[in-house]
């Protein structure tokens, strides 16, 4: 167990200087104008680590809002159900302002539910987010790890990147669904999109 969490550590940190620096020359043609268009841009990926097999990759949205209206969100935990795809119930355990330990409870209700707590990291001066499973206490999942970027993008808009890779079991009923998960799991920028242009645009100010 120790060395399987000691890859996951490794693998968001690696991750995350690689979205953070994805700027206009890091985007292909087509991709630069999905963003301007307003649409989500994913990579997903597949990758087998040790005796996990993983899912998830990256995805980035141009949101219209400045980028501290969208940190508000990001660090709103009672929000994340409104925000963020398939979340049935999101609770803030620990806040210790640059770690955060927080209960996640996932899934369609009653069918391939998940329950388990992540391990958050905050750094308030880059706007920077990482997230792994918090390996302490119960999970439904056998890993799970990713990242938030928040950045300043043309004309007071933000462009939010977010990573995610996890491994969510086995069994006849995740093979059944396991596409599906993969397709909604990088969705969350575009739910967060959503949420700040839209029904939450007067909570942050």
């Amino acid at each position: 167990m120790a060395a399987v969490l000691a890859a996951t550590c490794a693998c968001v940190w690696w991750a995350l200087p690689a979205a953070a620096g994805m700027g206009e020359r890091g985007f292909t043609a087509l991709e630069r104008a999905q963003l301007e268009a307003g649409e989500l841009v994913q990579r997903p990926a597949e990758r087998r680590q040790g005796s996990l097999e993983l899912l998830g990759g990256s995805s980035w949205q141009v949101i219209d809002a400045a980028p501290e209206t969208v940190w508000q969100a990001l660090l709103d935990t009672p929000h994340y159900p409104r925000m963020m795809p398939q979340v049935l119930e999101a609770r803030l355990v620990r806040d210790d302002t640059t770690k955060r330990t927080v209960f996640m409870r996932q899934g369609a209700s009653g069918f391939m539910e998940k329950h388990y707590y992540l391990d958050v990291r905050i750094d308030e001066a880059r706007r920077d987010i990482t997230f792994s499973i918090d390996q302490q206490r119960p999970h439904d999942l056998r890993a799970a790890y990713g990242f938030y970027t928040v950045r300043p993008y043309k004309g007071r808009r933000t462009l939010l990147a977010y990573g995610v890779m996890a491994d969510i079991g086995d069994g006849l009923l995740v093979g059944l669904v396991r596409d599906e998960v993969h397709e909604w799991m990088l969705k969350t920028p575009w739910m967060i999109k959503q949420f700040v242009e839209h029904t939450g645009r007067h909570i942050y100010k």
